[in-house]
C-alpha cells in the first residue's frame, strides 16, 4: 500500500500503541490502535489505526484475552497502555499475557503523567503513572486542535471523535472538568488521550526497550531495569 501521510492505515508504525481503557460494570472497555508516524515522511504526527469497543461484560483473563487478539494482529509488537483506575489487580492479568510490554494508567482528578510508582506483579513490577482526566483531555484537544493527529476513516473513528464533542466542559473552584452527560459514553475519546499521551511520553523508549530486545533474540541485550528512573 502506497504511503498517504493522511491515512494512518499506509503507515509503517515501528512500536503499535494500544490503548485501553477499563470500562466499569455498565460500560464497555475499549481498545484504540496507533502509533507515531516514521520521522522519514515528514512531521511526527499521531496516526489513529483503529477504535474498538469491547464486548460487554468481560472481565479478567477474559478482557485481556480480547486485548491478545488486537496484539496478535499486530505480530505481538505492541506497547499496551493499560487503565488500571478501577481494578489494581488487572495488572498481574495483563503482566501474564504481556510482561514488559505493560505501562498502567491511574486516571483521577490531577496529575500530568509525569509521576509514577512501581507496581509489584508476580516477580516483578511495572510502572503506573498518576494522571487527571482533564489533563489527558486538554492534551488530546490541544492536538487535535494543531492538527497532530490521523485517524483511519470510519464507524469507529467517528464514534470516537463524536464521544469527545458530546463532553460538557464545566468550570469548579478546583479548575475545570469535561462532563458525560447521562446516557453517554466517553471510553473510546478516552482511550484516543491515552494513546495521544503515551505516544509523546519522555519515557517512551524505555517502555518500548522489552519489544526490540524481542526483536533481537540472538543477540545479548544489556539489562535495562527500573533503577533507569532513579
Amino acid at each position: 500500500m502506497t504511503f498517504n501521510r493522511d491515512n494512518p492505515a499506509t503507515w509503517p508504525i515501528k512500536i503499535p500503541i494500544i490503548a485501553h481503557d477499563v470500562g466499569r460494570s455498565n460500560d464497555r472497555s475499549t481498545a484504540v490502535v496507533g502509533g507515531k508516524c516514521p520521522p522519514l515522511f515528514g512531521p511526527q504526527l499521531l496516526g489513529v489505526k483503529e477504535c474498538l469497543e469491547l464486548p460487554l461484560g468481560l472481565y479478567g483473563s477474559q478482557l485481556a484475552n480480547e486485548v491478545a487478539k488486537i496484539d496478535h494482529k499486530y505480530g505481538h509488537n505492541c506497547l499496551i497502555v493499560a487503565d488500571l483506575s478501577n481494578d489494581p489487580t488487572y495488572a498481574e492479568t495483563l503482566f501474564d499475557r504481556f510482561d514488559a510490554r505493560i505501562v498502567g494508567v491511574q486516571i483521577g482528578r490531577s496529575g500530568d503523567g509525569t509521576t509514577f510508582e512501581r507496581r509489584r506483579v508476580r516477580n516483578s513490577a511495572c510502572l503506573v503513572y498518576q494522571i487527571g482526566r482533564t489533563f489527558l483531555l486538554e492534551f488530546l484537544l490541544s492536538e487535535l486542535r494543531d492538527r497532530n493527529i490521523r485517524f483511519v476513516e470510519g464507524p469507529e473513528s467517528r464514534r470516537a471523535y463524536a464521544q469527545l464533542e458530546a463532553l460538557e466542559p464545566e468550570q469548579r473552584q478546583s479548575g475545570r472538568v469535561y462532563k458525560c452527560l447521562p446516557g453517554q459514553h466517553d471510553d473510546l475519546a478516552m482511550s484516543v488521550a491515552m494513546l495521544a499521551w503515551a505516544a509523546q511520553h519522555l519515557h517512551f523508549d524505555h517502555w518500548s526497550q522489552p519489544i526490540f530486545d524481542a526483536r533481537q533474540p540472538s543477540q545479548r541485550q544489556p539489562h535495562h531495569g527500573w533503577g533507569a528512573f532513579t
